[in-house]
């Protein structure tokens, strides 16, 4: 099924908007999104870090991965090659 592309503002705001409904990941901001070549789910793009790397960061995650995994099997962003 092919991807709909969307700027890295737009997933951005998603990401952001996601991190600010879930209690675990209050105080904790991912850094832009970035481009990458595809990777086996061809996925084109990822985020780079976290605001705070604490140790309380893997709860945070543990509760968005799986959204930031629809994300990118629905998503890709401009080719920046």
């Amino acid at each position: 099924m092919p991807k709909a592309t969307i700027s890295k503002r737009v997933l951005d705001t998603l990401i952001r908007a996601k991190l600010a409904n879930v209690k675990q990941c209050q105080g904790f901001d991912p850094l832009p999104v970035e481009w990458r070549r595809p990777d086996v789910r061809g996925c084109n793009w990822f985020v780079p870090g976290w605001s705070d790397d604490a140790d309380d960061l893997a709860s945070c995650l543990d509760q968005v991965q799986r959204y930031l995994r629809v994300l990118g099997e629905q998503f890709e962003i401009p080719d920046e090659s």
